[in-house]
């Protein structure tokens, strides 16, 4: 659970680091290799899926025999392969592995209906 929580927060912080890093350093850069779109989405993708995997460490932490981990690494599965070659794509116009971002883009949408699913077979007393 404790993984789920740093990398969690480590894909937050990396989010708001491209973010800036985006906006000012380079800004240019990626205009040039014409992927704003793609860092944008990006860079707000990885935040959102790290706030999931913190929230994944909670829920583990929480329900500990309930198997939310399953979320979360497919979160980081598909973070690494959808956002991490968008920014390839962005930043250095990389497309070798492209054809593995629908795939991670499966792996964040499957971690959310893990999440969900799980989430609803939860036993509050």
């Amino acid at each position: 659970m404790k993984i789920f929580i740093s990398l969690g927060a480590f894909f937050c912080f990396l989010a708001v680091a491209a973010g800036a890093l985006g906006a000012h350093g380079f800004k240019e850069l990626i205009m040039k290799m014409g992927g704003t779109n793609n860092f944008s989405l990006a860079t707000h993708y990885m935040f959102y899926h790290g706030l999931g995997l913190v929230a994944v460490g909670l829920l583990k932490y929480r329900f500990p025999k309930m198997p939310f981990q399953a979320a979360g690494w497919l979160f980081i599965a598909g973070t690494v392969m959808f956002q991490g070659n968008l920014y390839l794509i962005s930043l250095a116009g990389i497309r070798a592995l492209q054809v593995l971002t629908p795939v991670g883009g499966i792996c964040l949408m499957l971690g959310w209906i893990v999440l969900a699913v799980l989430s609803m077979r939860i036993k509050v007393s």
